[in-house]
């Protein structure tokens, strides 16, 4: 086909080009800019002999996020903790809180084992997860209960918080707060082993009303439990895996304007003493081993929960209503 001449020599020329717009300015990398956090916000307000002096600063790691909770804190100084309402596991990062897991079903408590995995309490449905925070995903590690209970068949429930012994084993709260009690799990502190399975009941009592956090002595014979519909931190003796003897109340925490409602999280340190988050005084209770209060670190904000983590194990962080804080403290973390 013979072209027109008007066409051909359209086709012939080559187009105009235009001008190459100006590259708009990129923001330089994460590695050159100076880090965000963290962020002085307050410091102790008393002295606790052999614990912390008083002034020493309290520092803000994170913010603005929707309810923290269940910091844990790896050998090199990572620490990790779950945003509930937002569905999401992060990581602490100087340049601001990083999400490590998506759609986490509702995670509140992590801790990590001495191999290193990362486990969480889910809480919808209720479920022990081993954790991998490279790949972003979950295992089900123990999703039942060995003995069903009426109206719940062997539903766990919604867990809150964790702990693991020397052996592997996993003692884990599942407390009812809110709602009626009428076809949901019970109150309860279950043990599932390690290598997964089946969970056993470990504590039910009408006494212990919706037990929260969790930890064991650094011995590991004492297994510590906090109720939040409750004033009294309970200490059980350990008598074999996922088995405790009568518990006692190792100290009542003194009634404010809310009655009813006692402590959240804990944490232990190397000398048995007891970190209680106690979020309507905003306060850190330190309690010795036997139970006498030795003094309290209060925050910005109403705390959630706390463990003890960085390098050398001295730092105390402390989750709380919307931030992610640190103190430095004289004692280390015992597991």
């Amino acid at each position: 086909m013979i072209l027109p001449f008007a066409l051909a020599l359209a086709l012939a020329t080559p187009p105009a080009v235009a001008p190459p717009k100006p590259e708009a300015a990129s923001e330089p990398p994460a590695a050159t800019l100076p880090p965000k956090w963290p962020q002085k916000a307050g410091e102790a307000g008393e002295d606790i002999p052999g614990v912390v002096a008083k002034g020493t600063p309290i520092y803000k790691w994170s913010e603005s996020h929707s309810f923290v909770e269940g910091p844990a804190c790896a050998a090199d100084g990572t620490v990790y903790f779950t945003d509930i309402p937002a569905n999401e596991i992060l990581r602490v990062d100087p340049m601001g809180a990083k999400v490590v897991v998506g759609e986490s079903k509702a995670t509140n408590g992590l801790f990590l084992a001495k191999d290193g995995t990362l486990y969480g309490c889910q809480g919808d449905p209720g479920a022990i997860v081993a954790i991998d925070p490279a790949a972003g995903t979950a295992r089900v590690v123990c999703d039942t209960r060995a003995v069903a209970v009426e109206g719940t068949g062997t539903s766990l429930g919604r867990l809150n918080d964790l702990v693991i012994g020397d052996d592997g084993g996993i003692w884990f709260t599942a407390p009812v707060i809110g709602g009626k009690r009428e076809g949901r799990a019970p109150d309860a502190v279950y043990f599932v082993p390690g290598s997964g399975g089946e969970a056993v009941e470990v504590v039910r009592s009408d006494a212990v009303r919706a037990p929260n956090g969790i930890h064991l002595s650094p011995d590991g014979k004492t297994l510590y439990v906090v109720p939040y519909l409750s004033l009294d931190v309970m200490a059980y003796p350990i008598e074999g895996p996922g088995k405790v003897g009568e518990g006692r109340v190792l100290y009542a925490i003194p009634p404010g304007t809310r009655q009813s409602v006692g402590g959240d999280g804990l944490t232990v340190d190397d000398r048995g003493n007891l970190f209680v988050t106690i979020p309507m005084r905003a306060a850190v209770f330190v309690l010795s081993p036997d139970g006498k209060p030795l003094g309290m670190i209060r925050f910005p904000e109403r705390v959630s929960n706390c463990a003890l983590g960085g390098k050398d194990g001295k730092t105390l962080f402390v989750t709380a209503s919307e931030g992610v804080y640190a103190i430095e403290v004289e004692t280390k973390r015992s597991r």
